[in-house]
């Protein structure tokens, strides 16, 4: 009989198998969770990458077709204007010495017998322009011009043609010229330059260095620059200011906005070098236009006339004077007449009852921002209108009216060198500002001829000191201190002393170079 088998029982096997089973289904479903996931962001990835690379195409296009558009718009601008520049040369022939009355003329010796060192050249000049009427007349810089006894252009064509002056104006450096064409000459379109914005591009033409019609570009970069800080005085004009390449040749040329206009003559250029180191500047188009307006109807410009000298009002002389803020234009010199150009002519300021330290705020109802902004009001005012002004005088403000008056030209400065060897032993040095100073004496008033004038004479100016920064000079002489008269040295330094650090201090000074009107204000703050 076969014996059975025994049967085993593992009991614990099948828990273990089962087991074993999910785990490895779990680790499955791990495995297709992180495909799928890397799956997706792989995915993710691919879709962002074709967008970034879509959208960096489309910047690239973007960034040609603007780069394109700008190009093409220099391009038809140049085609536009460059037959309407000119290219201008001068020549002033050399000066001929009156002989002496003892002297006999000589034989005139043949040319060959006379070597080049001998004859005395020609200056010769070059410059720009701009056609601004086809009948011939052409706008250009006063000083291209300036004492040439022959002017010849060069129009775009290659044609030569003579030209004569029709008027010029030194005061805005402009000047009309011209000339007799065999046909009618392409104008340029005048722009409003009051339009143009600080970053707008320009294109400049000219004919630098000689080479005629050279285009460069631009943008401006400030405007209403004033003319007293290229000029170190106050004149009847703003500046535009560009980085347009401007250099000697260029004078008189036209400043162009990107529709083709003209919205500035290019005049001067900020340099240490004598040629282009980024700084340009151009009479705006709305002056130089009422310029050429004026010069071809009558062949020079008349500007109003206020008979007074003013200066900037400082923040100095606002807190003494009681201004809240610094603006306006402080009266220095007024006088029933004044003396221009050797002719001695009515002040209109005098006969409306202006003074001298009357700080003039508006004109016709418009505030007045400085010296230079008086200046240019008046000047553009007609002769013969009346203008308000309101003044604020010893601290309340009132009207006047002023009949404008017939500018006479430019105010003439005697120019007479500083007594450089005058000494004295009863001197005083202010270490605090920097000056050496001296009591008027009788003597010395009547040595000068400064007839009621008193003060203190300043004898010298530390290099870099306060009074230096300032530009006083070694022979000035100080009347007043913040409107506080001065009669001697002691007046002076207890003048001085009485204010504190940081105060301002306003002297009133008489320069003698100055005459016919040696008035003037220095203003600083005390050390």
């Amino acid at each position: 009989m076969k014996a059975e088998e025994p049967v085993v029982n593992r009991p614990d096997t099948l828990p273990e198998v089962e087991e074993l089973m999910t785990k490895k289904l779990r680790a499955q479903r791990n495995r297709a969770l992180i495909i799928a996931v890397a799956s997706v962001f792989l995915l993710f990835g691919i879709l962002i990458g074709i967008l970034v690379s879509r959208n960096q195409i489309q910047v690239r296009a973007v960034d040609k077709e603007v780069n394109s558009e700008l190009s093409s718009a220099f391009v038809e601008i140049a085609r536009q204007v460059e037959p309407s520049v000119v290219n201008i040369s001068t020549v002033t022939l050399p000066q001929v010495k009156a002989r002496a009355m003892n002297e006999f003329p000589l034989p005139r010796p043949s040319f060959d017998s006379l070597s080049p060192d001998n004859i005395d050249p020609a200056k010769r000049g070059n410059g720009s322009g701009v056609i601004v009427d086809q009948s011939g007349y052409i706008l250009t810089n006063h000083h291209v011009i300036q004492g040439a006894d022959r002017i010849k252009i060069r129009l775009y064509d290659g044609n030569e043609l003579p030209a004569k002056l029709v008027g010029s104006d030194r005061e805005t450096d402009l000047a009309v010229i011209k000339v007799e064409a065999p046909y009618p000459l392409k104008p340029a379109k005048i722009g409003d330059s009051d339009k143009m914005r600080v970053g707008d591009w320009v294109l400049a033409i000219g004919s630098p260095f000689g080479l005629d019609q050279t285009v460069t570009a631009g943008i401006i970069s400030a405007r209403e620059r004033d003319s007293s800080e290229l000029y170190r005085r106050a004149g009847f004009q703003f500046f535009l200011q560009t980085d347009a390449a401007i250099n000697r040749g260029n004078s008189g040329g036209p400043l162009i906005n990107l529709i083709g206009e003209v919205v500035g003559i290019n005049t001067a250029i900020a340099t240490g070098t004598g040629d282009y180191n980024g700084i340009s500047f151009a009479l705006p188009s709305s002056e130089a236009i009422s310029v050429y307006r004026q010069l071809v109807k009558q062949g020079r410009v008349i500007r109003g006339f206020l008979g007074a000298l003013t200066e900037r009002v400082t923040p100095q002389i606002a807190r003494v004077y009681g201004l809240p803020i610094a603006r306006g234009a402080i009266v220095s010199n007024v006088s029933e007449t004044m003396e221009v150009n050797g002719s001695i002519v009515d002040s209109p300021a005098a006969k409306a009852g202006i003074q001298t330290n009357d700080i003039v705020l508006e004109f016709n109802g418009e505030k007045i921002k400085d010296d230079a902004d008086l200046v240019r009001r008046v000047a553009s005012s007609n002769v013969g209108s009346h203008a308000i002004l309101k003044i604020f005088r010893d601290g309340t403000e009132t009207t006047l009216t002023v009949n404008i008056g017939k500018r006479p030209g430019t105010q003439f400065v005697k120019d007479s060198p500083a007594d450089a060897g005058y000494k004295s032993s009863d001197s005083v040095k202010n270490q605090n500002i920097g000056i050496r100073i001296e009591t008027l004496t009788a003597q010395s008033i009547r040595d000068r001829e400064l007839g009621s004038i008193n003060g203190v004479l300043v004898l010298r100016v530390e290099p870099g000191s306060i009074a230096d920064d300032a530009e006083l000079k070694a022979n000035d002489i100080i009347r007043m201190v913040n409107r506080r008269k001065i009669s001697d040295k002691e007046d002076f330094k207890k003048a001085l002393n009485d204010l504190n650090p940081g105060d301002p201090v306003v002297l009133h000074v008489y320069r003698e170079k100055l005459i016919p009107v040696p008035h003037i204000f220095i203003s600083f703050n005390k050390p």
